[in-house]
């Protein structure tokens, strides 16, 4: 790749033209974590214009601004790294030469409404300042006197005939950002450019953010854990040499959630009604139950679900179900949204107090055996076993109703005869009589044998 050079040239492009409101979210949002130089550099560009080819200086660019090369480029990877801007880099026959895609800043409310962008403007500005953003970005609601009449969609629309197109012209969600679509695919990684960023000062690399990525994200999964949050453990959990310890990171987390502190503010309601069936193929419904369920694994950390269900049912998590499922987090065997479907099935169907590490061992590798991969597969295979299960029980009274009617009957015994008779009594007189003639007889057995 060639090296950058102020004497290259570069063009302008816009995605959307940049507004009033726009210039205002970049300074409210934006300008606190880009900084004065990529926010003044943003503005000179959207001012600029387009142009159809690479007219544009940078020596000029930056005489203007009164910036260095490093300071510029500094400044343009923030506005990349912010969704901001895409930078191209083109080879042609008169040498190399750029071109910078602008993006329109997002809404204020939609940047405060995204968990990852609001956190890392709250790491800037402080608590004070912070508040004070989101009380004058609230709307004020107004209540307006008398009954609302308006008609709604579904009435105007019974008055129209129409034909229902076989599909959408388009399958793709559009009303989020380019920066909030990378966020909610990426948010189970860890974002190691923003982290080192934060932890720079604490003398931690992204050489060594990605030395312990994989142990980063378990912990990330398993606590529900933002990356703001995660840059904030790590600064308190250095060893005594400054360098990060995964070791001491697990202990806190462990100590931390025991301590029944709140680790991370992800914490949804688990409703306990049992999930319905349904068939492997069939999407779930909006008012199943199953759906809620599924839904809450999916954006639920393990042991945050785990306490909800728990605090649910009047109980708490014990500490060796924290440190049994530590332990299975670090086998890396399902994912997180999976484990959450199994704690929903031993912990609210079975109503199990309490969960073993061996038991959770044992089920973990059965379902890592099965293909189990997503929550959806999770409650499609514990439906499959409840019917076999079912469909076993019953075959087993079948048979066992067979076996009963083929029993032979029970023949009743009569009692002897004899147990009704009743004894006499005998005289001493002829109990003698009977001794010497028992006598006799067994005196003349003996002869009989000498004989």
């Amino acid at each position: 790749m060639t090296e950058f050079s102020i004497r290259q040239r570069y063009r302008l492009i816009y995605d959307e033209p940049i507004n009033l409101a726009a210039v205002q979210s970049l300074t409210k949002v934006y300008l606190p974590i880009i900084g004065r130089d990529a926010f003044t550099l943003y503005l000179n560009w959207a001012m600029l214009g387009e142009s159809t080819d690479a007219a544009n200086q940078h020596a000029d660019l930056l005489d203007e601004l009164a910036m260095s090369q490093q300071t510029f480029l500094t400044a343009r990877e923030k506005l990349e790294g912010m969704g901001l801007l895409k930078t191209y880099q083109q080879e042609t026959s008169f040498g190399v030469q750029w071109a910078y895609q602008l993006f329109p800043p997002m809404a204020m409310k939609a940047f405060l409404a995204d968990i990852m962008l609001s956190s890392l403007l709250h790491h800037y500005l402080g608590d004070d300042l912070f508040e004070r953003l989101i009380a004058e970005t609230k709307p004020n609601e107004t209540t307006i006197p008398g009954q609302n009449v308006s008609k709604s969609f579904f009435d105007m629309m019974g008055q129209e005939s129409f034909q229902r197109l076989p599909a959408a012209p388009f399958q793709s969600d559009d009303t989020k950002s380019t920066l909030q679509r990378e966020i909610a695919a990426s948010d189970q990684q860890l974002n190691i450019t923003l982290m080192a960023d934060m932890l720079q000062s604490f003398g931690i690399t992204q050489n060594d953010l990605r030395q312990n990525q994989a142990d980063l994200i378990i912990q990330k999964s398993l606590y529900g854990l933002s990356d703001v949050e995660l840059v904030r453990l790590i600064q308190g959990t250095v060893d005594a040499s400054g360098k990060l310890s995964i070791t001491n990171l697990r202990q806190t987390l462990r100590r931390t959630y025991e301590q029944g502190q709140r680790v991370s503010d992800a914490v949804q309601q688990v409703t306990e009604s049992q999930p319905k069936a349904t068939t492997p193929n069939e999407p779930v419904a909006t008012g199943n139950p199953a759906a809620g369920i599924i839904q809450t694994a999916r954006t639920t950390a393990p042991l945050v679900f785990l306490k909800s269900l728990r605090e649910n049912a009047g109980g708490f998590v014990t500490d060796n179900e924290v440190r049994a499922l530590n332990d299975i987090a670090q086998l890396d065997k399902i994912n997180p949204e999976v484990l959450n479907i199994m704690l929903f099935e031993l912990t609210v169907v079975e109503k199990r107090t309490n969960l073993s590490k061996a038991l959770l061992q044992t089920i973990v590798n059965d379902w890592a055996q099965a293909g189990v991969t997503t929550a959806v597969d999770a409650m499609t295979y514990l439906q499959k076993r409840t019917k076999q299960r079912q469909e076993k029980a019953q075959q087993s009274g079948k048979s066992g109703a067979k076996r009963w009617q083929r029993k032979e009957p029970v023949v009743k015994e009569t009692r002897p005869d004899w147990e009704n008779q009743k004894a006499t009594a005998v005289s001493n007189e002829d109990a003698a009589a009977a001794k010497n003639a028992l006598a006799e007889l067994r005196a003349r057995r003996q002869q009989s044998k000498k004989e």
